[in-house]
């Protein structure tokens, strides 16, 4: 996945907690105070068309006036649910619009933290909103895995991280028991070890491998975010696993390159930081939101039918 930075090296990250992607069309025509369920109408001289995913909102496509770019930033505003991005997205586009209709190829910028705005060649102003999706051969093989739904929920985490130890604390229960536990998805963990600032992401994520080796994987994992990182030994100990085996384990990094491979295949789609979640193909813009992923699941099923 490498959608967000082909031409610019940073464009908006705002928190987006309301967005109309995986929402209700209605209620992003709503946002624009529009009337009615068409799917292209015109606003303010632009030409607005949606597309829907399991009825949910999944892309806007836009076309107006070649440096109108307050219109095009309402759109954009009402299609992510954030009014606050429209000014900085009018100050980008008058210092990089002419740069982009220069261009005689798509271009793909990212869009706060789970979109794309990918602007199409032509006189014209034209993009599409897009939520972030990547194709199935991106993911590596299953390792961690609960439940066996038939959408797989990825969650790329550092064990050393206070915000995955939040999702852990604040949500993965709900997670598990509303989508896992019901068979509607499958629960994977991958390590995503933010070694440049947390100096124990590495080891804490071979641990729990060596724990793994021992069929011990999700009970190390739940003890890690509960206890804290650093007494691997000491909580091999306490889970009764066999102490010797994974502290030779431990010492001889056995899993050094199941952790590097993980982190590597983080990069490679472009993750920006812990926790990062997909939903089936979708990068999900807040994973503390667990009712989003209700749709979000109902987005993936629907493209797994396509």
């Amino acid at each position: 996945m490498k959608p967000r930075f082909l031409f610019a090296a940073a464009l908006l990250s705002l928190s987006l907690a309301s967005a109309q992607i995986a929402g209700d069309p209605a209620a992003f025509k709503a946002a624009l105070g529009l009337p009615g369920a068409s799917d292209t109408f015109s606003y303010d001289g632009a030409e607005v068309r949606t597309e829907t995913l399991g009825g949910l909102l999944y892309k806007v496509r836009y076309q107006g006036a070649p440096e109108d770019y307050a219109t095009a930033g309402d759109v954009i505003a009402a299609a992510i649910g954030e009014a606050g991005i429209k000014e900085p997205f009018v100050d980008w586009m008058k210092q990089n619009g002419a740069g982009i209709a220069a261009r005689k190829e798509p271009v793909s910028v990212g869009l706060g933290d789970g979109y794309t705005l990918t602007f199409q060649p032509g006189d014209a102003l034209a993009f599409v909103v897009a939520p972030i999706e990547v194709p199935p051969t991106a993911f590596g093989e299953p390792r961690h895995v609960l439940g066996s739904g038939p959408v797989t929920i990825r969650e790329y985490s550092d064990f050393e991280c206070p915000a995955c130890q939040a999702l852990f604390n604040r949500a993965l229960a709900q997670i598990k028991a509303r989508y896992v536990e019901t068979g509607r998805a499958r629960f994977e963990y991958r390590h995503f070890p933010l070694f440049e600032i947390h100096k124990q992401a590495v080891p804490a994520a071979e641990a729990s491998e060596c724990a793994a080796a021992q069929g011990a994987f999700w009970t190390y994992h739940d003890a890690l975010f509960e206890e804290g990182v650093g007494n691997y030994v000491g909580l091999a100990k306490q889970l009764d696993l066999d102490v010797g085996r994974f502290a030779d384990c431990v010492a001889n990094r056995t899993y050094r390159d199941v952790v590097e491979a993980h982190r590597a295949e983080a990069d490679r789609l472009g993750l920006r930081g812990t926790p990062s979640v997909f939903v089936g193909p979708f990068l999900l813009p807040n994973p503390f939101d667990v009712d989003s992923y209700d749709r979000y699941l109902r987005m993936a099923a629907a493209q797994a039918e396509r």
